[in-house]
């Protein structure tokens, strides 16, 4: 399928769908007329990249969770583990912060009776 199917399958603009391509998230063959070709199976690749991505999670981190996919050496999910406790200890730290402003900004509007 081309880049504009892929799109419409996946949910994932041509920009994006471009962008994962040059960073080795997705592979297309080139048609004789120089078109990407992408097979079924990048479609659901790419709306996982693209969710993955809405979650904030940064490239090597998508890279490495999507290298857990299929068959995976054990290296892979190392990698993966590595990646995903550096992600989940800055969200608890995020969690803090914003559970501390929420607190915050409660015991302000509690005080003005708002």
């Amino acid at each position: 399928m081309k880049i504009g199917e892929l799109s419409r399958r996946s949910g994932v603009s041509p920009r994006s769908l471009r962008y994962y391509e040059q960073h080795g998230l997705i592979h297309a063959e080139r048609g004789p007329n120089g078109y990407r070709e992408y097979d079924d199976a990048t479609v659901e690749r790419a709306a996982t990249i693209h969710e993955l991505f809405g979650l904030g999670f940064p490239r090597p981190v998508v890279r490495s969770v999507l290298a857990c996919s299929g068959q995976a050496p054990a290296s892979a999910h190392d990698d993966a583990v590595v990646h995903l406790a550096r992600v989940r200890d800055e969200m608890a730290g995020r969690i803090a912060r914003l559970s501390e402003t929420h607190r915050l900004v409660n015991e302000f509007l509690d005080a003005r009776g708002a």
